[in-house]
Parts: C-alpha cells; structure tokens; sequence
C-alpha cells in the first residue's frame, strides 16, 4: 500500500480553512491509499498526530521512534507556504511527486501582480490597476491620483489569499489607511477599480490528459466585499451558485477562452480556479487564480467538478496512480 503525505495547516492566515479542506480531501482517498496525516504548525513546526516530525530528504515522515517512506505528497495548504511554492520547491530537490502546480506556477499565481502582468502580456485585459511601491508621499500622491480617476477602488495585499489584506475604500482616508495596512501583509501593493457586475468561477482541471472547464459558478454576496467573513463565517448571507444563470454564449466562450490561455501560459498543473468578474455591459476579466482553492462544504472547486460530471475521488486517486 502507498503512503500518501496529507499535509495541511501552514500556520498562517488560512491555517484553519487548510484543515477543514483537509478533512474533505482525505475523505475523498480510498482504502488503497495510506493517508499520512500532518499538520505545519506556527513557526514552521510539523506534527504527526500531535508529535513534532519531518520530511527527510530520503522522503520519510520521521519522529522520535518511526520513519514513513512517503510515495506521494497533497499540499493542502491555502497560502504560505504552500501556494506560494516553498514546499513544492522542496518537494521538487527531493523527488517527490505531489498534487498541483510546481513551486514556480505557484509563486507566480499567488502574486495577484505578477499574475496581471503574465496575463496582460498574451493580451488578456484585468481589472485596471496601479502598482503601490511604498507608503511615501510620493507614492501616496499617485495612489490619490488613480483613486480619483474611479472614484471607488480595492487596495490589495498581492501575496495574500481569501480577502486578507483586502479593503474597499471610498474615501482618500480609507485608501491612505488600507495601503498601510496592506503593507502588513506583503511587500508589494496594488490598487484596482471596483467592477460593478458578477463574480464568476471556474474549475480547471486535468483529467485523462486533456484540460477540463466546467461551466461558471457564481458568488452573489448581498454586501459590496466579498470578506474573509463572509467567505467562512456561518452567519454568512453569501449564497454560492454552482452553476450561474443567464450566462450568454457568448460571454462564455469568452470565459472557457480565458481560463484556456492563463492554464497554459502559466503552466497551471492538475488544479486550480479560475475567479472572473463580469461587467455589466458584458466585459470578461480574470480577477485572479487560486493554484490550491478551498475544498470545505461551500468551496465551488470541488462542487464544480462534481457538477461537471467528473468524480472527486476519481480524479485524485487518477493522479495519485499516475505519479507514485
């Protein structure tokens, strides 16, 4: 029997939301599989049902008294270290097989700028947007200056996921604030226009060697931001559409063309989600790529899937076989 390696957590922003996604993935891997199951604690620390351990480079779980050859590793972790490469980049200097987008497809993705400029590049058209280098006057001045160019804007965190550092201004006071406090959680800064009009999603999957795209799904959120709480919260008024209505065929030629174009051009691998906004005078933009999106009760990427016809557990153990 092969070991799988399930490790999730991170110790981060998302650290929690890692562990639900978890649960739902390891429920998804059949008996032929052993589930090795290990959680990245705060400060990097690795535990194995509560005892601290790690990945060796002859690719062993090890503790104190026992050593796991692993065939095969999920990192299903939401953000660092996870989607931002760092553990696939490991995984790749000792020649184990994973689950999902290489270390630089996922540094790439996870940078909400570099993803922009990559897109911009092949012709695909984002949200307009402009670069924050810093919190100086200067800088200040020209975030001033494309602030009241739209009159209504989101300044983000480029290195963050679901929302975190995240904040919809409306005055010149919440912009000034929130790009301090977006500099809290990334080096890097940008500031885009609100689109009035529908988030949209899709799941991009490989599945028997040909890319899969399912049909859009949709976010209707009743309040103007889509937050961290609203994503996750219980109390949550958010409803989530696994298939969105009225979507014109045209418009979705144009989705499955994006998606297309960012899987490859980026060099996306087995998974990821791709989030649009839909303007409402018809406009398609990609607002960003998730390279390891959510898997709990409410996460579209699985729920798409199933939608689209194909079987979770299919899909993984697929991949699993091919790889280990």
């Amino acid at each position: 029997m092969k070991n799988v390696l399930l490790l999730n957590g991170g110790g981060g922003t998302e650290h929690e939301i890692s562990l639900i996604s978890s649960k739902f993935i390891k429920e998804q891997i059949s008996d032929q599989f052993n589930v090795i199951e290990v959680t990245i604690e705060k400060g990097f620390k690795w535990k194995l049902e509560g005892e601290t351990c790690e990945l060796n480079f002859q690719k062993q779980i090890t503790t104190s008294n026992k050593k796991i050859l692993i065939d095969f590793a999920i990192p299903c972790i939401h953000g660092t270290p996870g989607e931002t490469g760092e553990i696939q980049a490991y995984f790749e200097m000792i020649g184990l097989p994973y689950l999902g987008c290489n270390s630089e497809t996922s540094l790439l993705c996870f940078n909400k700028l570099s993803t922009k400029l990559w897109l911009e590049r092949v012709g695909i058209k984002t949200t307009p947007f402009h670069i924050v280098k810093d919190t100086s006057d200067t800088e200040l001045a020209l975030a001033k200056s494309f602030f009241d160019k739209y009159n209504c804007v989101y300044v983000k965190a480029t290195n963050q996921g679901s929302s975190v550092g995240c904040y919809r201004c409306e005055t010149e006071t919440e912009l000034k604030n929130s790009i301090t406090e977006a500099f809290k959680y990334s080096p890097y800064v940008i500031i885009e226009e609100e689109i009035i009009g529908r988030e949209l999603e899709v799941a991009t999957f490989e599945y028997n060697d040909k890319l899969h795209i399912s049909l859009p799904g949709e976010i209707s959120c009743p309040s103007k931001f889509y937050s961290y709480e609203e994503k996750y919260n219980q109390d949550s008024k958010t409803k989530t559409h696994v298939v969105a209505p009225n979507i014109s065929p045209e418009n979705l030629e144009e989705i499955n063309r994006q998606a297309e174009i960012a899987f490859h051009i980026l060099k996306i691998r087995h998974l990821a989600r791709i989030d649009f906004f839909l303007t409402d005078n018809g406009r398609v933009y990609i607002n960003e790529i998730n390279t390891f999106p959510g898997h709990t009760q409410i996460s579209m990427f699985p729920m798409m899937m199933q939608n689209y016809g194909v079987n979770y557990s299919e899909w993984i153990e697929q991949i699993m076989t091919k790889l280990s």
